[in-house]
């Protein structure tokens, strides 16, 4: 999981299950605290994928799920669920083929 956030490989040892609050603990001692894994995530997402893909032979033994799921609340640790925060959209109204699809019902609807 280190690798998916700082695109480097650490060996962190090895846990049973990932535990994203001793992930953060260890990528803090090793000098990635929230600002610099912040400015990295978003320099690395200029240039290609954030999180960084991990190779397959890194992550042996833990599937797709897990990863995601884990990365997922490691990021939320860091307050990196989203790296850009965009406005709500100003469009109130539906066009008329957005208010032709809502209207168009499966014939066994009975509403």
């Amino acid at each position: 999981m280190a690798w998916a956030l700082t695109g480097e490989p650490m060996d962190l040892g090895v846990q049973d299950s990932p535990d994203a609050d001793e992930l953060v603990a260890q990528l803090a001692a090793r000098g990635w605290d929230a600002a610099r894994l912040s400015a990295h995530a978003r320099e690395a997402s200029a240039a290609g994928p954030w999180p960084h893909p991990i190779p397959d032979a890194v992550r042996s033994g833990l599937g797709s799920a897990q990863l995601v799921a884990a990365i997922g609340r490691a990021r939320d640790r860091y307050g990196l669920t989203v790296l850009t925060v965009l406005a709500p959209s100003r469009r109130t109204s539906l066009d008329a083929d957005e208010r032709r699809l809502l209207a168009d019902r499966p014939p066994h609807y009975g509403g």
